[in-house]
């Protein structure tokens, strides 16, 4: 993605060749992601790699908006199809050669799918005892089903809801440019995390977003980088994600492919 040069790519090859024996043992994926992609865009030249396939990923949700608003509207429990949808958009390839019937047979299968691991009653307690919901952002393109989330969540009453996005462009990973183009700034006060990890490193976020952490209510986390950056934090927070590896399926003791809505336990 990042240039056309067999040779640069040698060069970052053995460059992250080298630079993987010296990362500590216990460091996070979205930590050596964040190593990985420092190294693209040094040799590379080029920071942001992915800008035209999220740039087309957002496109291709916002012309699917309302179609899915109409569904989750229509439903028999609109936040329910909302937290399904926001779950499917987690692992819908959005690459540029994806078209619409695609996206929208997988996701309306999500919707009529059960959950794999469905803590859905606790969160909708949760939420009815909240006022203060921060919300971790993940990738481009699926940002546009969070937004129909959110305006579900907005459906219950009046929350203070922050919207989390990367520092800078990471991956596919939503930023600032992805949540405007998409509306998130109408349904939610959108803020950087302060670091470009695909994940929530709390120890790499700025002040604010450490501030709204401790104080919000409860913590909507999207995405495996959210889940393995913060599997560990004892905090109300409620994971959304489908599961893409088999370590992930072996940490929640689920099964690659299935649709998680989980409460953090500890």
């Amino acid at each position: 993605m990042g240039t056309d040069d067999e040779d640069t790519h040698r060069r970052v090859l053995s460059s992250v060749a080298s630079m993987v024996p010296k990362l500590p043992l216990d460091i996070t994926p979205p930590e050596i992601a964040q190593h990985v992609y420092a190294i693209v865009a040094d040799i590379t030249g080029n920071k942001d790699p992915y800008y035209e396939a999220k740039r087309q990923a957002n496109q291709l949700t916002l012309s699917l908006y309302p179609h899915f608003k109409k569904v989750v509207t229509n439903s028999t429990d609109p936040l329910l199809a909302a937290s399904k949808l926001a779950i499917a958009g987690n692992v819908i390839d959005l690459a540029p050669q994806s078209n619409y019937g695609d996206i929208k047979s997988i996701v309306e299968l999500a919707l009529v799918s059960p959950l794999g691991i469905d803590n859905y009653e606790e969160f909708k307690r949760s939420i009815g005892n909240s006022s203060h919901i921060l919300y971790l952002g993940d990738n481009a393109g699926e940002i546009v089903f969070d937004r129909i989330f959110i305006e579900e969540i907005r459906q219950i009453k009046d929350f203070e809801i922050n919207f989390v996005v990367r520092e800078k462009p990471i991956i596919n990973d939503a930023t600032l440019r992805d949540a405007i183009s998409t509306g998130m700034d109408k349904v939610a006060k959108v803020i950087s995390s302060g670091s470009d990890a695909p994940g929530t490193i709390l120890s790499q976020c700025s002040s604010q977003m450490l501030q709204l952490y401790r104080s919000a209510d409860i913590i909507i986390a999207k995405g495996q980088g959210n889940y393995e950056s913060l599997s560990d934090e004892a905090k109300n927070t409620f994971f959304l994600l489908r599961v893409k590896c088999p370590v992930i399926a072996r940490l929640l003791k689920a099964r690659v492919g299935d649709a998680v809505l989980k409460k953090q336990l500890i």
